[in-house]
């Protein structure tokens, strides 16, 4: 009778682990001055492909959009980034990013480096967030430039309401993560540049 007892409870441990990951996922965490009045996941970012990972897409390019799934506004929008390079030097619409001890949404990181890592970048090891200081209007969305952000960064979305407060997060299978990195303003000009040039060259060539 005991025997069987301990079978039952070496079978139920791992179902306790599994459904506590489960309720840790896409969760609410205060960060910076930032505090939690919600934990609704319909904060989206858009302008992505499929992954097939955990975290739902890739970016295809340095642009990429914000929005809700059930049209809500909301006060103000914040980026909060999990890479597997460094964030010092990377910026949304201009505003660098604020560097964090850890990514402040509960239980995502896990998703977050088994998608990494399967997509070759390994975990995730600097944090930080952006905020955007830009309102988003019902039914609307909120169009965020990426510049200098590491490949293999992790991006989500997260709410405020007009006091502040975090209202809306981003769930794992609607995040983003950056597949290349995306290049600064300034190096594109400079590649432009220097490609106008190369033709020029390579034309004042053929006619000689």
């Amino acid at each position: 009778m005991r025997l069987r007892a301990l079978k039952s409870l070496a079978l139920a441990i791992p179902l306790v682990l599994i459904f506590s990951a489960s309720a840790l996922a896409d969760t609410c965490n205060d960060f910076a001055t930032f505090t939690c009045a919600g934990n609704s996941n319909v904060a989206r970012l858009g302008g992505g492909t499929a992954s097939g990972q955990a975290v739902g897409f890739v970016l295809t390019g340095s642009t990429f959009t914000v929005f809700t799934t059930n049209g809500k506004a909301a006060g103000d929008v914040i980026i909060i980034a999990a890479s597997a390079g460094s964030l010092s030097g990377a910026s949304l619409n201009g505003s660098s990013f604020v560097s964090l001890s850890s990514f402040p949404e509960g239980g995502a990181i896990n998703a977050i480096n088994s998608s990494l890592s399967a997509l070759g970048f390994g975990n995730a090891s600097s944090f930080g967030y952006v905020d955007l200081k830009t309102a988003l209007s019902a039914g609307g969305s909120v169009t965020v430039n990426a510049s200098g952000v590491p490949a293999g960064t992790a991006l989500y979305a997260v709410l405020l309401n007009a006091s502040g407060q975090i209202v809306f997060i981003t769930p794992n299978s609607e995040a983003l993560i950056t597949k290349a990195v995306v290049p600064e303003p300034g190096t594109m000009t400079l590649l432009g540049s220097g490609l106008i040039g190369l033709a020029g060259l390579v034309r004042r060539r053929v006619r000689n």
